[in-house]
């Protein structure tokens, strides 16, 4: 009633499209009444209703007229300049429903579409898939490129959107990599009518089971880095050659990547390898997650792939906090900490700040964090380990658990004290 539509190129018709079989127009939200009325509704129709989060999809406003007309808040123009401005438009509506219903929570939404401003009200991915090898792989570059081009938080459709069915092993490598991702999100729509689904082969469920917990015991790592990326804009998941600029053999690497600042994720690409070689990064020494043994960067190894796992390497002087495995995020008290610390095998340091908050208020913004300050630091016999704490935030949890790898045989001293167990192996403070 209000002309809330994109119009037509010559009148002030609604311009009509085809969509999903039927005819529709799409809303105009340059308009301003639009937005007020997307607004009312999504506060009625969902938030009303106890939704706490929104899913903005098919939202790549595809008019095939370019002359279609927006209002242009007040000064019209051509939707040829705005599709991108439409979807980022729809996004900062939904994002302030949510913002003026619940003011002290944080808005959760995810777009399908977007421009660069779209990481400031929601979440992506790389939109409907099709299920092969092929996209896999390349879901993985596309990823990176969207982390570096200031929208980290990102992720793809697990297993494939589009076509069959994946196979078994498809379907384990696609999650043993999505779990690395900050979008792990299992979701489809398969021509053959069939859906994926964690349970989907009896046969694999041991091995998706135990990739699923352990993307939940990740969660402290990985909520640090989202809270560093909405700080600084620093990509979660990154190319090989943010990490190490000075390494020649970095800087076109497309498929292996980072997962902040410690964890080397070396996915399986390929049906039936059960191993793969693998470049380590130069001035750097990793160690194999699984195994503890060590390598000397600037070199190939040949990695371990049973279908059990994917490869997982450890820069020298990590420390990489988990929490416990929950059926989902506050299942259960999150009063859990364990702290896998990788020192240099002779002599280094290193450091990480855990972030701990309440995970739902805008508490945060208000300084109502606190920061654990994890180092390390190895010499030739001994290991030094400290934890601080810096903020009012009370933590969840009443101790930390350091877990060395399982060949370290150094002393250890945490925060100034000598602690060994019998197994010279688990330290805790």
């Amino acid at each position: 009633a209000f002309g809330g539509f994109i119009k037509q190129a010559d009148s002030d018709a609604p311009e009509v499209v085809a969509f999903w079989g039927g005819q529709a127009s799409y809303l105009d939200f340059t308009h301003p009444q639009t937005r007020e009325w997307w607004k009312r509704n999504v506060r009625e129709q969902l938030l009303e209703y106890g939704i706490v989060s929104m899913w903005n999809d098919n939202n790549e406003f595809e008019l095939w007229d370019d002359d279609a007309r927006c209002d242009g808040f007040g000064e019209p123009f051509k939707i040829t300049h705005a599709r991108p401005l439409q979807t980022l438009l729809m996004a900062r509506a939904s994002y302030e429903a949510q913002k003026e219903y619940r003011p002290d929570e944080r808005p959760y939404l995810i777009s399908r579409s977007g421009c660069p401003g779209i990481q400031r009200y929601a979440q992506t991915w790389s939109g409907d898939n099709v299920s092969n090898w092929e996209t896999l792989k390349y879901n993985i570059p596309m990823g990176l490129g969207m982390s570096l081009s200031g929208a980290p938080h990102t992720g793809h459709d697990v297993g494939g959107f589009g076509g069959n069915a994946p196979s078994p092993e498809l379907f384990v490598r696609w999650v043993q990599n999505g779990v690395f991702h900050p979008r792990f999100t299992i979701h489809s729509a398969h021509a053959d009518g069939s859906v994926n689904e964690p349970w989907m082969y009896p046969e694999v469920l041991p091995i998706i089971r135990e990739c699923i917990e352990f993307r939940y015991r990740l969660i402290p790592y990985l909520y640090t880095l989202l809270f560093e990326s909405a700080q600084t804009g620093r990509p979660i998941i990154r190319p090989m050659v943010y990490e190490f600029p000075a390494d020649p053999k970095c800087q076109t690497e497309s498929f292996d990547f980072m997962l902040g600042p410690s964890l080397l994720v070396a996915s399986v690409l390929e049906d039936g390898a059960r191993c793969r070689p693998l470049y380590l990064p130069a001035a750097n020494e990793w160690c194999d997650w699984y195994t503890g043994e060590w390598h000397s960067g600037g070199g190939m190894v040949s990695a371990d792939a049973p279908l059990e796992r994917i490869p997982l390497f450890v820069r020298a002087g990590s420390l990489i906090p988990m929490g416990k495995v929950m059926r989902h995020v506050n299942a259960e008290p999150d009063d859990v900490r364990q702290v896998f610390v990788f020192p240099h095998p002779s002599s280094g340091r290193g450091e990480f700040t855990l972030i701990e908050d309440d995970g739902l208020t805008l508490g945060y913004q208000r300084g109502e964090y606190s920061e654990v300050m994890l180092e390390v630091s190895a010499t030739s016999d001994h290991i030094s380990l400290k934890a601080t704490q810096r903020g009012n935030y009370p933590l969840p949890y009443q101790r930390i658990k350091f877990v060395l790898p399982p060949n370290e045989t150094r002393q250890v001293i945490v925060n100034g004290e000598t602690w060994i167990d019998a197994q010279g192996r688990i330290h805790a403070f």
